[in-house]
């Protein structure tokens, strides 16, 4: 038996797909696909899947990836043309192989964020960023809520472009399977802060990296 590993992107009208939502959808890509796909045993089969570090609602990724298991040996090629014209529009397979990383091993996401308004309050949001010691946002879990600076958690905030009415930045945000800093705790806090309108940022997964800052392909 072969634990295969599929990557992939989403973006488009994926991203309003919910992590259940997606575990459905390369469940169905998988059946309809007729790979010799293993089920686990007993009074419910079903197909063994597991995502290598789920994605928030409303963000667009371009490495994710998921790992399945098959029963016969069988190429990226075979598999890879197996799934064609099993998925929804915005989500496009790029790879199938052995994994090449543990989750464990995921640290940090690299993120580009793009936020719309008035040039001099985004740049005001980026300066405070850069300014501030510390920056505290209220982060909660199903058992608490915590007050946490996510200045010191946040590295390379960096600006890429900007317009009249917009601003690109990237940054990494710890992540991974122990724990997770979704970009929107920062936008809300700009949000608040500045009067920005954040819900409506373009948020894209670049990258995975180790605690190398070395990026997992």
């Amino acid at each position: 038996m072969n634990t295969v590993r599929i990557k992939f992107q989403k973006t488009g009208l994926s991203i309003f797909f919910s992590h259940l939502d997606l575990q459905k959808v390369m469940q169905r890509a998988l059946k309809i696909s007729g790979l010799p796909v293993w089920y686990s045993k007993g009074f419910n089969p079903h197909i063994y899947m597991t995502f290598t570090l789920p994605l928030s609602l409303g963000h667009e990724s371009l490495c994710e990836s998921f790992d399945f298991r098959l029963e016969e040996e069988m190429t990226e090629q075979q598999i890879l043309k197996a799934m064609e014209g099993t998925l929804p529009d915005g989500i496009i397979l790029t790879a199938a192989g052995a994994p090449d990383y543990d989750a464990s091993q995921i640290k940090y996401a690299l993120y580009r964020i793009k936020m719309y308004g008035e040039k001099d309050r985004l740049m005001q949001c980026v300066s405070h960023f850069e300014e501030s010691d510390e920056i505290i946002v209220t982060k909660q879990s199903k058992k608490k809520t915590t007050d946490i600076n996510i200045k010191s958690e946040i590295k390379d905030l960096k600006v890429t472009e900007e317009s009249d009415d917009s601003l690109t930045f990237t940054a990494l945000f710890p992540a991974g399977t122990t724990y997770n800093l979704n970009p929107a705790l920062l936008l809300e806090y700009f949000g608040e802060k500045f009067g920005v309108d954040t819900n409506g940022c373009d948020v894209l997964r670049v990258n995975l990296m180790d605690e190398n800052l070395e990026i997992l392909q």
